[in-house]
């Protein structure tokens, strides 16, 4: 839904009288109401319902501002959303027809925004060439339980085809009485033969429109006796259930195509709301009822049965029927949507606690400033296993670590935290052969199961004043498949220390590992990262070294911490789907004091 469940305020309420005096400002251009989306940003769960077939699908700020709307209701309509998406809802083009109309449907915004009941009623719209139709409108306040965002949601069918359908058949039965009534009386009444003809020809008239009506009508009707045959049935009815009208016409409708239930079982005839119309005498409607095709499948249906009333005896009812197909695939579609969206939250929080509770702050050696950053991927993206690590070893060397487990779920989280504990526990007193240390820890990781591939960096920092050119340490390291190391001179100049990568962690435990050197000048600055932080779609790894080296060509003779946040902050963007971690540490004289300015324990950017 951004992601979020949707809440309904007063779910069911039905028709609803706006407050006397209850009015909505007009909303402000750009200026969001209540903390919703800008205008033509529908939260993620609406964009999933564009293709509904409902009439009109539309989502509103509380101060009544069109934020979407479904492709039917604009399609049917002939208006374009460029021209409606922005203005407030009773100001758009369905409403344009009428004055009073527009500031109907602006009382009843204002009635449902301020917390009232939600709003049902048949109102007319109009399209964009000026034509007026008649819309069964329900307005009602939802909530966003993500944000806690509130909407109006308008949504509605268009009615105008069921109403002509019963205008006409009520004209038709109209008529066909007075005709009757003239037959009576034509033995007595012989001048009133004119008359008859005429009523007669109007009678004719109106069938043939119904048939008209019946005959390009979206839903399904039928005409029953008293018995429940069929006496009509219209195209749509025919299409709908699968049986043709020879089939049909005659039958008794309940048996062929409404005598089970949902769930196959029998359906008793004098349970049947059809049948309850025909015995009352009052209309009845039924919103989860179920028809049978003639391939035996169900089609759920909302109906309405209208009786028929002659001389004030019963003769018939005609029902009227949607297939609701449609409508519950897509309830059906946002409900599956939620649930995927709880379910990765509920897993990307496990997995973030899980990291921040492994990533822990680094040393303090003297004359060296290790900062470390640990930035998540965005939110609603999926988790990513990367790790950093730095500590010290017995003899004062420092090591630092930087690691990604392949995979991007919360097992890929729990399976850094064990090859992270591996490195860790391993390398403590393992002194300076970095190779043999991954070896063990391969070794390690086959006897305790640990099969989850993994990237690594294992490095060293030794204190070496014998070291030819004036540099007093020396970085030793070995990788298992990882990006290469960066070396950042203070004059912005750096090195990408590139070696032979080896295999990855886990693929071989008899793997031979490599081991590598590099002297560490004074005041440069040694970078360790995770491929989050240059690789992006659409551009090879070459490309993302070089904008990671044009990115720090600046911050050579920056605070370190300032480094890392300025770094993140250049190449990381903020939709990024990928995990960064970072480690940076900076080589300080020892024939001064160390500068102050402590790194950080973790960083989110």
């Amino acid at each position: 839904m951004g992601p979020g469940m949707l809440v309904v305020e007063h779910a069911g309420r039905h028709p609803a009288t706006p407050r006397p005096g209850a009015v909505i400002d007009h909303p402000q251009p750009g200026l969001p109401a209540d903390g919703a989306v800008a205008v033509g940003g529908a939260p993620a769960w609406f964009r999933a319902l564009d293709d509904t077939t409902l009439a009109l699908l539309a989502i509103c700020r509380t101060d009544g501002t069109l934020l979407a709307a479904n492709r039917q209701a604009f399609e049917g309509s002939g208006l374009a959303p460029a021209e409606q998406v922005g203005r407030p809802f009773w100001a758009t083009g369905w409403w344009s027809g009428s004055t009073a109309v527009a500031d109907r449907v602006r009382a009843w915004c204002a009635e449902v925004a301020a917390g009232g009941a939600p709003v049902r009623a048949q109102t007319p719209w109009f399209h964009a060439d000026g034509s007026e139709r008649t819309l069964d409108l329900t307005l009602q306040l939802v909530h966003d339980q993500a944000t806690g965002t509130a909407y109006l949601l308008p949504n509605g069918t268009d009615v105008t085809d069921r109403l002509a359908a019963a205008r006409t058949a009520a004209r038709a039965t109209a008529a066909q009485e007075e005709a009757e009534a003239l037959r009576r009386l034509d033995a007595a009444r012989s001048a009133d033969v004119a008359h008859l003809r005429a009523v007669e020809a109007q009678l004719s008239r109106a069938l043939e429109l119904s048939e008209k009506v019946l005959a390009n009508t979206a839903d399904g009707i039928y005409g029953l006796d008293t018995d429940g045959r069929v006496e009509f049935v219209n195209p749509a009815a025919v299409r709908i259930t699968g049986h043709s009208r020879a089939e049909q016409l005659g039958g008794e409708q309940h048996a062929l195509i409404h005598g089970r239930r949902h769930d196959g079982s029998p359906y008793p005839r004098e349970e049947c709301p059809i049948w309850r119309a025909l015995r009352t005498g009052v209309p009845v409607t039924a919103d989860d009822e179920v028809f049978w095709r003639r391939n035996g499948t169900p089609v759920p249906v909302e109906l309405v049965a209208v009786p028929t009333i002659e001389d004030g005896a019963v003769t018939g009812v005609v029902v009227s029927f949607r297939d609701l197909t449609d409508r519950r695939a897509a309830a059906e579609q946002a409900a599956e949507l939620r649930r995927l969206e709880e379910q990765a939250a509920q897993e990307r929080a496990l997995s973030d606690r899980l990291q921040q509770a492994l990533l822990t702050p680094p040393p303090e050696p003297d004359h060296l400033h290790v900062a470390v950053r640990y930035q998540p991927a965005a939110h609603g993206a999926q988790v990513g296993g990367d790790w950093y690590d730095a500590f010290r070893q017995p003899d004062g060397s420092t090591v630092v670590v930087i690691g990604d487990v392949v995979g991007h779920d919360s097992r890929a989280a729990a399976a850094m935290g064990q090859w992270r504990g591996l490195m860790r526990a391993l390398a403590y007193d393992g002194g300076g052969d970095l190779p043999a240390v991954l070896r063990r820890v391969e070794q390690t990781a086959r006897g305790l199961d640990v099969s989850t591939l993994a990237t690594a960096v294992l490095a060293r920092i030794e204190r070496r004043p014998d070291l030819p050119g004036g540099a007093t340490r020396l970085l030793r390291w070995a990788s298992a498949g990882h990006l290469p190391p960066l070396l950042l001179a203070p004059d912005g100049t750096s090195t990408v220390l590139h070696t032979r990568p080896g295999l990855m962690l886990g693929v071989s435990a008899d793997a031979v590992r490599a081991g590598h050197e590099a002297a560490l000048p004074d005041d440069a600055t040694l970078l360790l990262y995770t491929d989050g932080l240059v690789e992006r779609r659409g551009a090879d790894l070459d490309q993302g070294l070089a904008a990671l080296q044009a990115a720090v060509a600046d911050l050579g003779r920056r605070p370190v911490d300032e480094l890392c946040d300025t770094l993140l902050a250049r190449l990381v963007p903020a939709s990024v789907a990928d995990d960064v971690a970072l480690i940076a540490v900076r080589l300080h004289p020892e024939d001064r004091p160390r500068p102050p300015g402590p790194a950080r324990p973790t960083g989110d950017g």
